[in-house]
């Protein structure tokens, strides 16, 4: 088992692991969501897609289809981005129009501002950057020795 991995690793360009940081990142920014945001709507499915995002990288990775994996992570994490803005956007805008009602208007005040803003901005990098891995080569080319005449 040692022997695979290590052989399996060593074959593997730097895209790979880029892309596998990238996929603990989302998944790091998914949980950060959960428990952060959650006062503020249904965030839960955004972990649940970020982790599945790395669950298929890892997976079909390991079936040699690591352009497909990167690409099917891609799709989970910009899900998780959509449910994301899609859970919370309801509690963000009812405090915003308060607020505006009021008469102070302070978005930075709001509370979860930051931490929806990391999150999102941090799911939406992590997004692009696994669909721009997912066309690059991520395992080296295997070296021939030319027979000399």
């Amino acid at each position: 088992m040692a022997e695979f991995f290590n052989k399996y690793m060593s074959s593997r360009t730097a895209a790979f692991y880029i892309a596998l940081v990238i996929s603990v990142l989302s998944v790091v920014a998914g949980a950060v969501a959960a428990v952060t945001l959650s006062f503020a709507g249904n965030v839960y499915p955004v972990l649940a897609l970020t982790i599945a995002g790395l669950v298929i990288f890892i997976v079909l990775s390991l079936a040699g289809q690591d352009g497909l994996g990167a690409g099917g992570m891609a799709l989970c994490v910009f899900a998780a981005f959509l449910m994301l803005v899609i859970g919370v956007y309801a509690y963000f805008l009812d405090v915003i129009q308060n607020q505006a009602m009021g008469a102070s208007f302070d978005i930075l005040g709001v509370e979860g501002f930051f931490p929806l803003v990391g999150c999102a901005g941090a799911l939406l990098v992590c997004s692009i950057l696994a669909n721009i891995l997912a066309w690059i080569r991520m395992k080296k080319k295997t070296v021939r020795a030319r027979k000399r005449a």
